[in-house]
């Protein structure tokens, strides 16, 4: 939205919220450019999509009663119906302790997270990195199929004003590639799937997640079961950002304040290994989750929640930190245009004083790496009990031997992070969270029984 459109949208939402007798108003636009190319095979093109999308979200404020509401309609007239319809979800509400976020005039408006080379990306290009990525699939002859490989940007432009004086605007770029492989040996056949995301055209690496995927699917072939018991264990990365997904909900205010965080009185105190840090970082150049400004507006700035294995700070968005008397820390998150703002996180880096400068399989030398889980919504983020399906392989001198099959990773998320001993040289993104492999001790892992 250009910054005359701005101005003229402050000053109809204005005049319709004076008229409704609102006490503040909120106003979320995102106009989106999407587009998406998949392949049903090597060779024919299955889908070509563009999507083109505009949309607002709005919040209103009347007698400490908090409204929401959206259209993809941005007409005067849609926008009006739309904020009367907020005003009147406020109405049945009960009254909240809210107000609106004030601008304070000290965002870092330099802050980017736009390539501008979206604009000249060839055809050609896009379709060259979806075969790269195929042909890397191609990596050994048990490969006998590389289904639905994709390609998917998108434009943003996010827009937010409210009547308290915020107005900012931003335009951000993501990527994103991925691809299934299926591997056959004799009668048993093995599925596995990879994506990478980035903000950044020429941070994709197709030839990495093409032979990731393969060797993932290649290496779980003629799996053994491991005898039930506990076992010095490698997580790959997206196994072990799958678990931080699952403890970084005990650091959102929201579930602080509903006293459904197993950190609830743990501020400042010794909880995880003295070597381990957790950062969320808005501002990472090259972050998946970077943003220049939160979902409502507000200022954000690198936060440590882990320092040396102590607890340091929770994520708050206004709501939630107006609730506990402190302020907000830039996470308030919109996933969509017909959602309202949640407490969540931006870019979340695990790091460590211990770090790997060779391949954590040459260092543990003989035992199962664990590359991918299921079930992980079983997983109870209060409590952090886990019961976990799990596939990967196992080492042997420090090379593979075999591939794992039916076992189950089972323990409490906060003692599997006490038992990292070490991270691995080499941190990926998946999704919003960076983190290398993991070593950790004695994890349980349940086969058979002999």
């Amino acid at each position: 939205m250009e910054k005359n459109n701005i101005e003229r949208m402050s000053a109809l939402l204005s005049r319709l919220a004076k008229e409704q007798a609102l006490d503040g108003y909120e106003a979320y636009m995102q106009d989106t450019r999407k587009l998406t190319i998949s392949l049903e095979d090597d060779k024919s093109i299955e889908r070509l999509h563009t999507v083109d999308e505009n949309g607002i979200a709005l919040r209103t404020l009347r007698d400490q009663k908090l409204g929401f509401s959206f259209s993809f309609d941005l007409s005067q007239a849609a926008i009006e119906e739309a904020l009367k319809r907020a005003a009147y979800t406020g109405s049945i509400l009960e009254k909240q302790k809210y107000s609106f976020l004030q601008d304070k005039a000290i965002l870092e408006e330099n802050r980017t997270f736009y390539d501008k080379a979206v604009n000249n990306i060839s055809p050609d290009a896009r379709l060259g990195l979806i075969r790269n990525m195929i042909d890397s699939a191609h990596i050994d002859k048990r490969i006998v199929k590389v289904e639905k490989p994709s390609y998917e940007e998108a434009v943003e432009t996010i827009s937010i004003i409210n009547s308290a004086g915020i107005s900012r605007q931003a335009k951000i770029t993501r990527f994103g590639i991925s691809l299934s492989v299926y591997a056959k040996d004799g009668d048993e056949s093995q599925m596995s799937w990879d994506f990478q995301n980035a903000n950044t055209f020429s941070e994709l690496n197709p030839a990495l997640i093409g032979g990731r995927c393969s060797t993932n699917a290649v290496y779980t072939l003629g799996g053994i079961q491991l005898l039930t018991g506990f076992y010095d264990t490698i997580l790959s990365p997206y196994v072990t950002s799958q678990f931080i997904s699952v403890l970084s909900r005990s650091f959102l205010g929201d579930a602080v304040y509903k006293k459904t965080s197993s950190l609830i009185g743990k501020l400042n105190q010794q909880i995880f290994p003295e070597h381990l840090n957790m950062v969320d970082d808005p501002a990472l150049q090259h972050g998946t989750g970077s943003v220049p400004f939160d979902g409502e507006g507000a200022d954000t700035e690198k936060k440590l929640l882990v320092e040396l294995g102590v607890v340091k700070t929770f994520l708050y968005d206004t709501y939630y930190a107006n609730l506990m008397n402190t302020v907000s820390t830039g996470n308030a998150v919109r996933y969509a245009i017909s959602q309202p703002p949640v407490i969540g996180t931006t870019n979340i880096m695990l790091n460590s004083e211990k770090k790997a400068n060779l391949d954590l399989e040459k260092i543990l030398d003989s035992g199962p790496v664990i590359t991918e889980l299921m079930g992980l919504h079983t997983a109870n983020p209060v409590t952090g009990e886990f019961s976990l399906g799990a596939r990967g392989h196992m080492i042997k001198s420090g090379r593979f031997a075999s591939g794992l099959k039916d076992i189950t990773v089972a323990g409490n998320i906060f003692d599997l992070f006490n038992s990292i001993e070490l991270l691995g040289p080499s941190p990926v993104f998946y999704g919003n969270i960076y983190t290398p492999s993991v070593l950790v001790k004695k994890l349980k892992i349940a086969g058979s029984n002999g």
